[in-house]
């Protein structure tokens, strides 16, 4: 198995695509009705946040009372009723960008890029010179695994805020991914720009990106500076059994269990590493 088929097994330290503002949590734009209703009294009633905004829209309708309400239901992941909201924006402000890239996400992050590709290139003719929107714009071509329209994107989201950060670490992931040679170059701008709070992110990617590029000591070394030893060790493991160094995988599972004794996961990949190490050795004993 190719390493970069491996990234998503990495315990989690945040790579990825990254937006420009608060992450839309995974879920179908479409819950049940049932679901709805069961929901949304409580919340409407018990969050103030959203208790607000929706009296507001009650007392003054309008496409800026339907955005708020809209963003408090995306803050408490009641991702349909936050897209209804976005959608009523929307029609009474067509060139509303902030609530087509608020549905451009939503889609996207619920696997359905096509749909999210329309409200995408919407919300950046609404607003040609959003940084957010173009990034945005990015992160749904990555996901329908258009590349080369990905970077470019990101490219431009960079050029169009010099701060947007996370459009250069889009633009890192997606050079991983497509083994750029360029990509170590890239994560280091990055991680120079990113915020303190953000910086666990961009260690990681400059982490995978050295492992990409086989500089597997810088890459261990990157691991341990983005997250905590059972985490660090456990990645490294994996990009470990990536280049089939399955004794150099079992150590490092290893030692994750002896920073987590708990870590379930990295105990099975522990196995999974001496399994294939003992297989290994036999076919190579056998020849």
């Amino acid at each position: 198995m190719k390493f970069w088929l491996l990234i998503l097994s990495l315990a989690s330290t945040g790579c990825g695509l990254r937006h420009a503002a608060t992450g839309v949590p995974t879920a179908t734009p479409r819950a049940t009705t049932a679901v709805r209703q069961s929901l949304a009294p409580t919340l409407e009633s018990t969050d103030p946040k959203l208790r607000d905004a929706v009296l507001e829209l009650a007392a003054v309708p309008g496409a800026a009372s339907e955005r708020r309400v809209a963003i408090e239901y995306r803050r408490l992941g009641v991702l349909d009723a936050a897209s209804e909201h976005f959608a009523a924006a929307v029609k009474l402000e067509p060139k509303d960008a902030f609530s087509h890239d608020a549905l451009a996400r939503i889609w996207r992050d619920s696997g359905m890029p096509k749909i999210a590709l329309d409200e995408a290139r919407r919300a950046v003719s609404s607003a040609p010179k959003s940084a957010a929107a173009a990034n945005t714009l990015g992160t749904v071509f990555q996901a329908l695994g258009e590349f080369d329209e990905a970077k470019r994107w990101y490219n431009r989201a960079a050029a169009l805020d010099p701060h947007a950060w996370y459009a250069v670490n889009n633009l890192c992931y997606a050079g991983i991914l497509t083994r750029e040679p360029y990509a170590v170059l890239t994560c280091r701008r990055a991680l120079e720009s990113a915020p303190d709070e953000d910086a666990q992110v961009t260690r990681n990617n400059l982490a995978l990106a050295h492992a990409a590029a086989g500089e597997l000591q810088e890459a261990r070394q990157w691991f341990r500076h983005a997250a905590a030893k059972a985490t660090a060790e456990y990645n490294y493991g994996i990009v470990m059994m990536s280049t089939h160094a399955y004794r150099e995988a079992e150590a490092a599972f290893q030692s994750a269990l002896l920073a987590d004794p708990h870590s379930t996961l990295a105990a099975t990949r522990a196995k999974q590493a001496r399994l294939a190490a003992l297989a290994e050795e036999h076919n190579y004993a056998g020849h």
